[in-house]
């Protein structure tokens, strides 16, 4: 028995308070919350469990609607019929008016949070105190983004005068907001673009991730209880079948999506007037690391490990590749190697950094780059790194990893970290420069006029340039982008406001007459 078979447990192996019921999910919400008597979607842990006979398989958690295309539709005209132009019951309400029912949601969440934890915890495999910070920090989120969404409107509407003409600017919705979250992060990516969608008064339409879907059941009554009848949707199923109809109809004015490029290309593709369709889009990375010979080794080891193997490394903001100098490659790559050595992956309920990947099939494609480097020469620098028990994967560090090899370009999601020497910085930077993606780097070292090299030109082709720290979204009030396939569109508290929005401007002449008018009007 290996290692990874001995750390699967039993059901009575896992502590009591962890413990998941499965369930079954029949509603979903289209102006008003519905029934559904149609087939069902399974849902499955990423989490292995042995049963009384020593076999092994993912647990089972229950079951989702597996929604039509013909609810889909449906979906899509009750939304656009809520919105009306602007002239329905949401949109119709002051920003303070949105704010308040919006703050009275969130109050209406905060005892469901370790309810959701839970699931978040089984549907995706996260470590439960990092599934609770999931929850604090969307609902952080929204109580800070209704503060700066009420500031940002006092800016906005003040009055100007120029040029003999007084204004102001008043925030509008756009219209449907369709958003699609994705599985690593199920409660906080779909939320933290749904919040700043309805603040500023478009209706909604959320599409369930695969995996964390289930948790959304808990959600259709609190969001039923809050909005309207039509205001806010939320469908499961499958993707093709619920969203390219949704699309096709025309009727989005928004898509808030977060997943891998071409399926944001077969969406806005889809839409019959893609040039009038509003786009925010966090799509794949593969962000590169570069440990320079004077880099803080304590420091850099630290924030390396932690940037490639938190969650798995199944973050957009992962570092993904490592180049280090040649000067120092050796030492550093012991040094990972024996923190490598000493990451044990366990089940999600345990202190443990590395826990069961999403699926089989995944960590099978993860396998899959790790024999593909080591056939073209890489060094698996890790005693039984990428040996897995179905989903649980020990980390793999991989040295000597040169161009040519898929992991040097494929985004691998997953607990490996690949590592490639370099003489000269400009290497690496031509990796960063020339790769499909741009959405971070980090560079290690101490040298300013060194650093001061990488860092300008880093930060003409990735959205963020960390200095001896690993790649991360937060603080929340940075902004969050990315060039090339990476992002399109700027999130953050602020900027997040801004993409639901459209600055529509009010002005008159400045006659005598029309100033009088004004400030009867104001």
């Amino acid at each position: 028995m290996t290692e990874t078979t001995q750390r699967i447990p039993g059901i009575d192996d896992i502590p009591e308070w962890a413990r998941f019921t499965a369930t079954e999910n029949r509603q979903y919400l289209q102006g008003g919350l519905r029934h559904w008597d149609g087939p069902l979607q399974r849902v499955v842990s990423p989490i292995p469990l042995r049963d009384s006979r020593g076999g092994v398989a993912q647990a089972h958690l229950g079951a989702v609607p597996q929604l039509s295309s013909a609810v889909a539709e449906a979906s899509v005209r009750t939304a656009a019929e809520a919105f009306d132009a602007g002239d329905g019951p949401w949109p119709s309400l002051s920003l303070e008016q949105r704010a308040d029912i919006v703050r009275t949601f969130v109050a209406n969440l905060r005892p469901l949070r370790e309810r959701i934890a839970l699931h978040i915890m089984w549907e995706v495999g996260k470590v439960y105190e990092e599934a609770l910070n999931e929850f604090d920090r969307t609902l952080e989120y929204t109580l800070e983004t209704i503060d700066a969404a009420l500031d940002l409107d006092k800016r906005e509407r003040r009055d100007t005068s120029l040029q003999q003409v007084v204004g102001r600017v008043d925030l509008l919705p756009v219209g449907v907001a369709l958003c699609v979250g994705p599985y690593n992060y199920p409660f906080y990516e779909t939320l933290t673009n749904a919040i700043p969608a309805l603040l500023m008064g478009n209706t909604v339409i959320i599409k369930a991730p695969p995996q964390g879907g289930l948790l959304y059941g808990l959600l259709l009554p609190v969001f039923a209880r809050h909005f309207p009848d039509g205001i806010v949707s939320v469908l499961f199923g499958d993707g093709e079948e619920l969203l390219l109809p949704i699309m096709r109809s025309g009727r989005v004015s928004i898509l808030a999506f977060i997943g891998t490029s071409a399926t944001a290309d077969a969406l806005i593709t889809a839409h019959p007037a893609p040039h009038r369709l509003h786009t925010v889009l966090g799509m794949e990375a593969k962000n590169a690391g570069i440990v320079m010979p004077d880099a803080p080794m304590e420091i850099t080891v630290e924030e390396v490990v932690k940037g490639a193997l938190a969650f798995n490394g199944q973050r957009c903001a992962a570092i993904k590749i490592l180049f280090v100098h040649a000067e120092v490659a050796d030492d550093f790559v012991a040094r990972l190697r024996e923190r490598f050595a000493a990451t044990t992956p366990g089940m999600p309920w345990e202190d443990v950094r590395c826990t069961p990947v999403i699926s089989e099939g995944h960590a099978a494609y993860l396998e899959g780059l790790i024999e593909d480097a080591l056939a073209q020469g890489a060094s698996l620098e890790n005693e039984g790194g990428g040996q897995r028990q179905l989903t649980l994967m020990q980390p793999a560090l991989l040295s000597g990893v040169r161009e040519g090899m898929r992991v040097f370009d494929e985004e691998q999601f997953g607990p490996i970290l690949p590592v490639v020497p370099f003489q000269r910085v400009d290497e690496a930077l031509h990796y960063i420069k020339h790769a499909r993606y741009g959405q971070q780097c980090s560079v290690f070292g101490s040298d300013p006029s060194v650093l001061r090299r990488i860092v300008t030109a880093s930060a003409r082709y990735v959205g963020r340039v960390n200095i001896n720290g690993k790649c991360q979204r937060g603080p929340d009030h940075f902004p969050f982008t990315g060039k090339r396939d990476s992002a399109l569109g700027t999130v953050s508290i602020e900027e997040a406001l801004r993409r639901f929005c459209i600055s529509t401007v009010i002005a008159t002449p400045e006659y005598p007459e029309n100033t009088a008018l004004w400030k009867r009007l104001s």
